[in-house]
């Protein structure tokens, strides 16, 4: 799990180091440049790679001969799917807002307005656009963005400046063998000579992927494998030049075009060189790569992980073999909580002298850097260690800063590496910055260090370096390290009762200025802000550049900056329609528009959506944010159903300003339900003492939290009390669980999808941040479990889980299916989805699972018969559910 899992789309990440990444584009959009991270590209999208390929051969089948066959086939699934259709469309529309009330909405037009429909869901018309630039890093001018032409398939260059083109590549150019290359990607080399061009691509993990690789020279127009058989998992250009470095086989080579030369030699099945295994890219790196040229392209730092010790936990796949007569077994070494985690060190290559050493502790290597006595390499055992940031702090290649903590994560040491070209073996590494909370809480795993080179404010002899870190107060802000021969020390950037958000920033070096994304208005909000370093005092220019003046007005923005960070790409992602403009950072009247969304604007027109409300709800005196969605007709004198949506893992936040159209939409337009969604105490973005109090015992004062929002709500008049579901999926399907077991009487349904039922079964990094180990905390591990079966036989509960899911296992649910029929529990339902992973997406399930949460929550209140009770009073209805026979 990340802070927030996100369940709904599974989005590619493509990562360059030194070098720019570019997507090829394809569309008819008017810029000719847009990219909707939210889309999906076609009926396959949400099938991995293998499950592409047995679909498009059944495709295949199909054509030769048996067209009458399927022809009969489909039109029997299409009559049943009518009539199915038909009854749940009846069910759906039994409690729709407006239908049976005789109270009369303030639009007069309201009752020529649609409602948000079931089917509106997956209609990719009520999806916002938000557009992205694939930018060129190594032109000399900045602004400079590619796309591909969608009539003439050439590859392109536009200035967002002036929107002049020129072709860069063209299409027939592209080929090999004869055949045209399917290029889903290319990354340019600095020095502008040759792309990397990436093919066959198929997905491993959430982040990691593998890919045939072709270099093309753009001079001679020549089109060379890198590889003459295998697939590689990772490449990178380096910063200056064109020298290549990329992963094969789990090994590192590195290339000048000409000559290959192997880096590592141990790489394997259990031994990761350069890129990370399966814990380290779900839960400390989360991308697809683990290693980082110096600035002067003279070195490479990486990290090796070996999982020799993990155990490994199968995953059976069942629908994808179609000939054989047993399961396909995909093996992950995957450690849970308690077990062994991978063996991580971290390592420096010289490209000159061809040789690596080891600048962090470890048993199986022999040639390390010296480590001075202040260092606390040797405090953190072998098996007791994370490496979480490693960044390059210097514009040649002198020195090297990386985090570590230890594994349970509330322990921190930063350490610095200074390379001796000459003799490699000479290096140092030194201890920087410890820091240990006093609060009993975690350290959040970040990629947060970027390297400041010196300015007028300071001297050359000084290293610097921003990062985000907690202050006195337990809010995360900007600081300033400075490192010198007399130790360390922090200047803060921001600070205030409001957090500054990872991952967020952009450093400016030419001028001078750092951007960043903060909740600073409130934490449902976020907007850019900038600072100036070219001065003193630089904690005084703070300025937003994204505010409105009305303190009443609200906005949720998030932007990424061009290369030389002249340009920004600024996305309003809500409360209102969302768009995307490219802005200048040296002209503030520069605006591009990328994507205005004016079609769903148009599309909305014809709709009345539910009304969102934000609000504070009381929990053990603390003051919890939430966020109420009623019908667009809501009538104060009626009684309605009311369904929370948690999540609530630690560090994550639901209730925002983001504009949403979701099944929740659904749920308050067309079945005329309350949706309430609570941040209580464990969740983000709003410091430490909010947050951390969860450590050790998870399943506790977030349910407390969760009960005690819905008895609040329970006691509103508007409320049918009878009537309150809960419902999560992965995190938020272990507090739905946890609130049903918790026996409290407030609600009467629980549907949770892909829950965790014992973190025992989780992961260890990310159970370990929050509940330290089982040998640590027994008592803990045991009372977060889902054990007592009671509160089951008082409340209808539905569980889905796919039986591919390599995050959340199945192990979860099979085991609590076990209890409660160990304990003769009988009012519940079970769907597995076969080889779904966490996101349940094979072979159409994401759909079936949403259909399934909607009968089941309309069944559980009463079906058709509170449907009629329910129009015949007018919405004023609240009594008894009915008793089970």
């Amino acid at each position: 799990m990340v802070s927030r899992r996100e369940y709904f789309v599974d989005m590619d990440e493509e990562t360059a180091t030194g070098g720019a990444s570019q997507r090829l584009l394809m569309g008819e959009q008017q810029e000719r440049l847009a990219f909707s991270s939210d889309s999906e590209e076609d009926d396959l999208y949400n099938y991995s790679s293998e499950e592409k390929e047995l679909i498009q051969s059944d495709y295949s089948y199909q054509k030769k001969g048996l067209n009458w066959i399927c022809v009969g086939f489909v039109s029997i699934l299409l009559l049943a799917w009518i009539l199915w259709t038909v009854s749940i469309a009846q069910l759906f529309t039994g409690l729709s807002a407006g239908e049976e009330s005789d109270h009369q909405s303030t639009d007069a037009n309201v009752d020529h307005k649609k409602h948000f429909q079931f089917e509106d869901i997956f209609n990719r018309s009520f999806t916002p656009q938000y557009t992205n630039l694939v930018w060129v890093e190594n032109d000399p001018r900045d602004g400079i963005y590619t796309y591909r032409d969608p009539v003439s398939n050439d590859i392109l260059l536009e200035s967002i400046q002036d929107r002049q083109s020129q072709v860069f590549v063209k299409a027939r150019d592209l080929t090999f063998n004869g055949m045209e290359l399917n290029v889903d990607s290319f990354e340019l080399s600095h020095d502008a000579q040759y792309l990397l061009l990436k093919t066959n691509v198929s997905n491993v993990w959430r982040h990691s992927s593998l890919y045939y690789a072709y270099i093309y020279q753009v001079s001679s127009k020549k089109i060379t494998p890198l590889t003459t058989s295998n697939k590689i998992s990772y490449a990178a250009w380096s910063p200056t030049g064109h020298q290549l470095t990329y992963v094969m086989d789990n090994d590192i080579y590195i290339t000048d075009l000409i000559k290959h030369k192997r880096v590592t030699f141990d790489g394997s099945q259990t031994v990761f060189n350069g890129i990370p295994d399966w814990v380290y890219e779900e839960e400390v790196l989360e991308t697809n790569f683990a290693l980082w040229w110096a600035p002067d392209s003279s070195h490479i730092a990486f990290l090796k992980l070996d999982e020799t010790n993990v155990p490994e936990y199968h995953l059976q796949m069942y629908t994808g073999t179609r000939n054989g007569s047993y399961p396909k077994e995909n093996k992950i070494r995957y450690p849970k909580a308690g077990a062994p985690n991978p063996l991580v060190s971290l390592h420096v290559y010289s490209v000159s002298a061809d040789r690596v050493i080891t600048a962090s502790t470890t048993s199986a290597q022999n040639t390390y850097a010296n480590i001075m006595g202040t260092s606390n390499i040797s405090d953190f055992a072998e098996d007791d260690r994370l490496i979480i940031d490693v960044v390059w702090a210097t514009d040649s290649h002198t020195q090297l800063l990386f985090k570590q903590m230890n594994r349970i994560q509330d322990h921190q040491y930063t350490n610095l590496v200074d390379i001796n070209s000459f003799h490699l073996e000479n290096s140092t590494v030194k201890l920087v910055r410890e820091y240990k909370p006093t609060d009993g809480g975690w350290i959040d795993v970040a990629q947060s260090m970027v390297y400041l080179p010196p300015n007028n404010n300071s001297t050359r002899t000084d290293l610097r370096y921003l990062d985000i870190l907690d202050n006195k107060d337990g809010f995360a802000h900007l600081a300033i390290v400075t490192v010198n021969e007399k130790g360390s020390s922090v200047s803060w950037l921001t600070s205030g009762e409001w957090e500054v958000i990872t991952e967020t920033v952009e450093v400016d070096a030419k001028r001078q200025l750092i951007h960043f994304v903060s909740t600073e208005r409130s934490p449902y909000e976020r907007h850019l802000y900038k600072i100036s370093l070219d001065n003193k005092k630089p904690a005084s220019t703070k300025s937003c550049l994204t505010c409105p003046s009305d303190p009443e007005e609200h906005a949720y923005y998030s932007a990424s900056f061009s290369p030389k960070s002249g340009y920004y790409i600024l996305n309003y992602e809500g409360p209102g329609i969302p768009n995307t403009v490219v802005k200048k950072v040296d002209d503030a009247s520069f605006r591009a528009v990328l994507q205005d969304n004016l079609d769903l604007r148009m599309l909305l027109q014809d709709y009345e959506l539910p009304k969102t409300h934000m609000k504070t709800v009381s929990s053990g005196g603390i003051e919890m944010t939430a966020m109420e969605v009623v019908p667009a007709d809501f009538d104060v004198h009626k009684k309605y159903p009311v369904l929370f949506h948690v999540y609530g893992g630690p560090g994550s936040q639901l209730v925002s300003y983001q504009f949403d159209l979701s099944w929740q939409t659904f749920v308050a337009s067309q079945l005329g339900f309350i949706v309430v969604t609570v941040d209580g105490r464990g969740t983000g973005f709003k410091g430490r003492k909010y947050r951390v109090g969860v450590r050790g015992r998870l399943g506790e004062l977030e349910v407390i939290d969760q009960v005690n929002a819905g008895r609040h709500w329970a006691k509103l008049d508007y409320v049918d009390e009878y009537r309150m579901a809960i419902w999560g999926w992965s995190y938020g399907g272990y507090m739905t669980t946890k609130v049903i077991e918790a026996n409290d009487g407030v609600f009467s349904t629980g549907m949770a999808v892909a829950p965790v039922t014992d973190w025992r079964f989780y992961d260890s990094v990310y159970t370990e941040r929050y509940m330290m180990t089982p040998k640590l905390n027994p008592v803990g591990y045991e009372n977060s479990a889902v054990n007592n079966m009671t509160g089951f036989r008082n409340a209808k509960y539905l569980l889905a889980h796919g039986t591919g899911d390599d995050n959340v296992h199945f192990q979860h649910t099979a085991v609590l299916v076990d209890k409660l029929t160990l304990e003769d529990i009988h009012n519940y339902r079970v769907q597995i989805y076969p080889d779904s992973n966490h996101a349940i997406r094979h072979h159409n399930a994401n759909k079936n699972v949403y259909y399934l949460l909607t009968e089941f929550l309309i069944e559980s209140f009463g079906g058709h018969e509170y449907k009629h009770i329910y129009n015949e009073m007018h919405g004023k209805f609240s009594g008894p559910l009915p008793k089970e026979d």
